[in-house]
This record gives C-alpha cells, sequence and structure tokens, in this order.
C-alpha cells in the first residue's frame, strides 16, 4: 500500500519558517534544473486576509525552496472570468505579482496561449481544454483552504481542476455539473487528466474561508500550513480539520474510490504538529441531515443567487462568466431565474459583494442526494 503523508505545521508568524518545515517533513525533493510552476488560487482580487487567494509569502517560500535546488520557477494561474491580461491585474492588486518579481520567479499568464485540448477516458469529460503552458513543467499546487457554495468545500484538487482551464472554459464544468456527483466526476475527470504533472501540494491554512465561500464567506484564521505529495491525501486532512467527514465530499468520494489517492483517511500519515479540528460555518446552500444518515451534508436546492442592487456597479463580470447566460445588464445586473442553474459562479467572481445568496425550503430531490 502507497504511503500518503501530511505535513503539519503550526504558524507563529515566520512563513518561510513554516512552508520550509512542512516540506521538509514529507521529504520534498525535485532534480536539479527542472521547470517548475507554482499554482496558487487567484479567482479575484481579494487579499489571502480576506481569505479569498493564496498567501504570497507562501509562494515566495516556495520560490526560494524551487530555487534552491537550482529550477526554474514560474507563477501562474486562471482567475474566474479571466481573459488576456485579467490574470496580471489579479495578481498586482492582491500582492502575488510583486512577490513573485522579488523572490525571482517569472509570471505566466495561463490565457497568453490557446489551450490545448487534451482528450480524457473520463466517466463524463471526454477531451477539455488545459492552460497549454501546465504541460512545460512540473506543478506545485498551492490552495487556499475554504468553503464552496456548489462543492461544500474547496482545495488542492478544485485548484488544479478548474484553475487549469483558461478563459471561459471553466464554465462547461459548471454546465456539466448540474448536480454534485455530476460535478464530482467531471471535476475528477479533470484532475485526473492533471495529476502526473504535480510535484507537491502545499495548503494555505493561515486565513481560511467559512460561510458562503469560496469568496463571499467570512474570513477564519487557523494559522495552519499543510503539505503533501498527493491532492486527495492533502485535501482530506485539511477537510479533517475543517471538521467535515473527507468522504462526505462528493469529488473527494469519486477521486477516492477511482483511486486517486487514499481510500481514507486512515490511511494517510500525519506528520509534523497536531491537526487540531476547528470547526467551520458550513455554506448557505447545505444543510446536515438529522436522520440514519447524520453527518451527511444536503445541498439546500432553492437556494438561489440574487443581486444586491445597493452594491452592485454594473461591472458585468458575472454577466461575462454565468456559464447560463442567464445574466442581463441593464444598468445593473439582473438575473433571469429561469435560466439560472444555481452553479453560484456569479457569487464567486463579484468582487463587490453584489451578489447574495437566497434561502428557499428545504427540499430533497433524488437527483441531489449523495
Amino acid at each position: 500500500m502507497q504511503n500518503y503523508s501530511v505535513g503539519v505545521i503550526d504558524f507563529r508568524g515566520d512563513v518561510k519558517e513554516a512552508v520550509r518545515r512542512a516540506v521538509k517533513l514529507i521529504d520534498w525533493a525535485c532534480p536539479s534544473n527542472e521547470s517548475i510552476l507554482i499554482k496558487p488560487n487567484m479567482i479575484n482580487s481579494k487579499t489571502s486576509e480576506e481569505g479569498v487567494t493564496t498567501d504570497p509569502s507562501i509562494v515566495s517560500a516556495l520560490v526560494e525552496i524551487a530555487k534552491g535546488f537550482g529550477c526554474k520557477v514560474y507563477v501562474g494561474d486562471s482567475p474566474g472570468n479571466a481573459h488576456p491580461g485579467k490574470a496580471r491585474e489579479v495578481f498586482l492588486l492582491t500582492g502575488m505579482l510583486k512577490a513573485i518579481e522579488e523572490s525571482g520567479a517569472e509570471f505566466l499568464e495561463f490565457e497568453r496561449e490557446p489551450p490545448k485540448v487534451v482528450r480524457i477516458n473520463g466517466a463524463i469529460i471526454k477531451s477539455i481544454g488545459l492552460a497549454s503552458c501546465i504541460f512545460q513543467h512540473r506543478i506545485i499546487n498551492v490552495p487556499k483552504l475554504k468553503t464552496h457554495m456548489q462543492t461544500l468545500m474547496t482545495g488542492a484538487i478544485k485548484n488544479l481542476a478548474f484553475g487549469c482551464i483558461p478563459g471561459s472554459g471553466k464554465g462547461m464544468l459548471h454546465r456539466i455539473g448540474i448536480t454534485h456527483n455530476r460535478m464530482a466526476k467531471a471535476m475528477v475527470d479533470v484532475y485526473s487528466a492533471i495529476r502526473p504533472l504535480v510535484s507537491l501540494n502545499v495548503m494555505d491554512a493561515i486565513v481560511c474561508m467559512d460561510g458562503n465561500g469560496p469568496t463571499g464567506g467570512n474570513p477564519l484564521r487557523v494559522n495552519k500550513i499543510l503539505a503533501s505529495n498527493d491532492a486527495l491525501a492533502l485535501d482530506m486532512a485539511s477537510f479533517k480539520m475543517a471538521g467535515i467527514e473527507p468522504l462526505k465530499v462528493p469529488y473527494i468520494r469519486e477521486a477516492s474510490q477511482r483511486g486517486l489517492g487514499p481510500k481514507s483517511f486512515d490511511e494517510i500519515d500525519l506528520l509534523g504538529d497536531p491537526l487540531v479540528e476547528v470547526k467551520f460555518e458550513m455554506p448557505s446552500t447545505f444543510v446536515s441531515r438529522v436522520s440514519s444518515l447524520a453527518g451527511y451534508f444536503t445541498p439546500m436546492v432553492t437556494a438561489s443567487p440574487r443581486i444586491i442592487t445597493e452594491r452592485c456597479t454594473g461591472c458585468g463580470n458575472c454577466a461575462e462568466a454565468c456559464p447560463a447566460g442567464a445574466i442581463e445588464l441593464n444598468g445593473m445586473a439582473r438575473i433571469d431565474k429561469s435560466k439560472c442553474i444555481k452553479c453560484y459562479v456569479c457569487h464567486e467572481v463579484c468582487e463587490f459583494d453584489a451578489v447574495g445568496v437566497k434561502k428557499g425550503y428545504f427540499e430533497i430531490i433524488d437527483r441531489w442526494v449523495f
């Protein structure tokens, strides 16, 4: 049986030291002169202290470590609703671009070249356009630990599956993943194609997000950095720390069943500091079922996004990102409820907190039960 290790480090104020210790715990190394791509979570221009994007100091530390092995280092990502130039703007506003330049790495924009169409022998996805540049490097994956209104939690696997799809291509996963089971299968299909490229996964759990994540929830200081050679093992450990049984997250269960990492949390060897549970508040789109299936989370399928008019600037980001074409602009955004597929992408990409979620009555519908 393969050994899956996760290094757990308490953050005590020195980011570089914490990252070095986490990486050392799992004995990570890379060949000299290898080309490394560090892939943070840069969904929009909200900062790491707001619990949204990856801490630039963690990336700086990883650049230093990789350069210490004699590697050439690049840093890049595809934000939500990305178009040429959007990534640079996000990296600039969050302080990530400054960190890249000062650490001696190079910024890489995923939208600068046409995507590479990859054939996948997946359960749902048979081909997908991925950022061409990712195939030229070994990847260091640096997600942010957050709740997620559509997938319950987001971490290492989701950071790869969505973040490596450039531009509007992410919308295809949302259109296909109209149920939790379908989204789980689609995400894991894409992850399976990227997994062989990944060398290291480091979780930013210094300031996390709970509630209505991944961008509109509440910053939650946890002060942990976790590292693993395996993305699924890292997600399992991180979600366990957040008070979630990992296999009750649909895409975690899907990846585990396919053998893309540990079968259960019990197969993970935890190294370093204790993995102390910090109870995360769940998104308003999920409730815990009190029944013989106690502890499972079930979506409130009537929870709908709504425009908070006093905050809407009419920027159009939500309309451009909506995979269903359900948002129109007339001075401000308006959601056509008859077209809305409740993927909450509008909520994710809005940088003005102008998209809220209106709770409906709780229903159980067969297609949503996992």
